[in-house]
């Protein structure tokens, strides 16, 4: 005797995708709340002294899946704001497969602020490091 296929096989692909989904949405899930904790480290912990705000407002993330802009920040309509979002729009085409976190400082002398030796995003990027291994594992994919 047999086995036989009782169920249609569009349930079965129903049920399938239904399960790709809801995984999806729990790495976004993660994503976002790493990159929430990655902005807040590098706010909370910044090595230098913001005179005029951009670098600070310029900083956000932002999660990317096949080219488009899903989450981030809501950057402000100030300068470092609206560089930050330029800045991450650039970015985030980049990327037109796939699902990714994007975390930056916007403007052009974030790097020259880091090379100083002053934190500007390198202690969010450690602490990126440190989440994704062990969400991904609590999630079951490790």
């Amino acid at each position: 005797m047999g086995i036989t296929l009782t169920t249609p096989m569009s349930q079965i692909d129903a049920y399938i995708q239904q399960q790709l989904e809801r995984q999806e949405k729990k790495i976004i899930d993660m994503l976002d709340y790493i990159g929430t904790a990655c902005i807040n480290e590098a706010r909370n912990n910044r090595g230098y002294i913001d005179k005029t705000g951009n670098l600070k407002t310029s900083t956000g993330y932002v999660i990317v899946k096949d080219g488009q802009i899903l989450k981030g920040t809501a950057f402000d309509q100030t300068e470092g704001g609206q560089i930050g979002s330029e800045h991450t729009q650039a970015l985030a085409a980049q990327y037109p497969s796939g699902i990714v976190l994007i975390v930056v400082a916007g403007m052009d002398y974030a790097s020259y602020v880091e090379a100083m030796g002053l934190n500007v995003l390198t202690s969010a990027e450690l602490l990126a490091e440190k989440m994704v291994p062990a969400l991904l594992k609590e999630l079951g994919f490790k």
